[in-house]
């Protein structure tokens, strides 16, 4: 899994919390998804197809 690294800063683009943007801070590769802090204490594990790199 290399779509995202630990430290990026994604867009959540898929079904559940579209559109929240957040912080890369574990990679499962076993699951294949990305563990994503979007506030102090909400985070969500997500595939790579409902990511995107975030770019203000």
């Amino acid at each position: 899994m290399s779509d995202f690294a630990i430290g990026d800063t994604v867009q959540i683009t898929g079904p559940t919390m579209t559109g929240n943007v957040g912080t890369v801070v574990s990679i499962d590769g076993k699951r294949g998804k990305y563990l994503v802090r979007i506030t102090d204490v909400t985070q969500n594990y997500f595939t790579p197809d409902e990511l995107k790199l975030f770019s203000a």
